[in-house]
């Protein structure tokens, strides 16, 4: 495999092709990326979209980070292109720190679904239930109507929520009810990421402490040709892992981890630590 850092070459036709992958939207990139690999008939590449902070090219620039199990081939030098071939040496007990984008999905009734959203909408679910009011609706319907009927015990049970999660000192301040019922649901969806992630670990082959798992940049994307509401979400993950099951986890690396791969979810980045 070769892992690669990809910025534009400084040339108007470079320019001009990135300007058409962005009107194209999110799969704008991997189809710019793609003409790396011209010789393939099926994407067999993972990669990662970051803005320049200025140092590598101007600032606000794409930077791209590609792994691939082919060398790229810049012919048409639309690109800057530094590739080292990558073939980590792992063993169980490494300790290596890691960046993520990746896109958490539940498939419930044959559908996937983002682990988030869908970890909000069934505790909105369930309050309105135990305030007997009407579930039907959006996730903004039930929001609307808990604040309204909600009465102080209600809140404190939202409070209950919040002491178990990295917003626990908010309670210091005395929160408003809509305040409360936000930093539940962020508490909420959180959660779920975790679950998520540690049986996403498993998986993968590695171990990983929720303590030291950062989170953010959670963004939900819209997929141009795909009809209206098509769309996926992402968010960043970081942190320190183990590896438990090198082989299994090599194989990830190679593969990818979630879905999405083809909007620039799935490659992970890692380095010993």
């Amino acid at each position: 495999m070769y892992l690669s850092r990809v910025t534009l070459a400084d040339a108007l036709s470079a320019r001009a092709e990135l300007i058409k992958s962005m009107h194209k939207g999110v799969y704008g990139y991997h189809q710019l990326l793609w003409r790396l690999f011209t010789q393939q008939s099926e994407r067999s590449f993972l990669f990662r979209h970051e803005q320049s902070d200025g140092r590598l090219v101007p600032r606000g620039e794409p930077v791209f980070y590609v792994l691939s199990r082919e060398q790229p081939d810049n012919a048409e030098q639309l690109f800057q292109v530094e590739s080292r071939p990558f073939s980590p040496q792992l063993k169980s007990g490494d300790q290596l720190g890691f960046q993520l984008r990746v896109n958490p999905t539940v498939c419930r009734n044959g559908k996937r679904h983002d682990v988030l959203m869908d970890a909000q909408q069934k505790w909105l679910y369930q309050e309105a239930q135990l305030l007997e009011l009407s579930t039907e609706g959006t996730k903004k319907n039930l929001k609307h109507r808990l604040l309204d009927m909600a009465t102080d015990e209600d809140i404190q049970r939202w409070n209950m929520v919040i002491e178990n999660g990295r917003y626990c000192d908010e309670l210091e301040a005395r929160l408003g009810r809509s305040s409360a019922l936000e930093l539940a649901l962020k508490t909420i969806s959180e959660r779920a990421l975790l679950t998520w992630w540690q049986q996403r670990s498993q998986q993968i082959g590695i171990q990983c402490s929720d303590d030291v798992l950062q989170a953010d940049g959670y963004l939900q994307h819209h997929i141009k040709g795909k009809g209206t509401g098509a769309m996926f979400s992402s968010i960043n993950l970081s942190g320190a892992l183990t590896v438990d099951k090198p082989e299994t986890f090599i194989e990830s690396l190679a593969g990818g981890v979630g879905r999405s791969k083809a909007f620039g979810c799935g490659l992970m980045l890692i380095r010993r630590i």
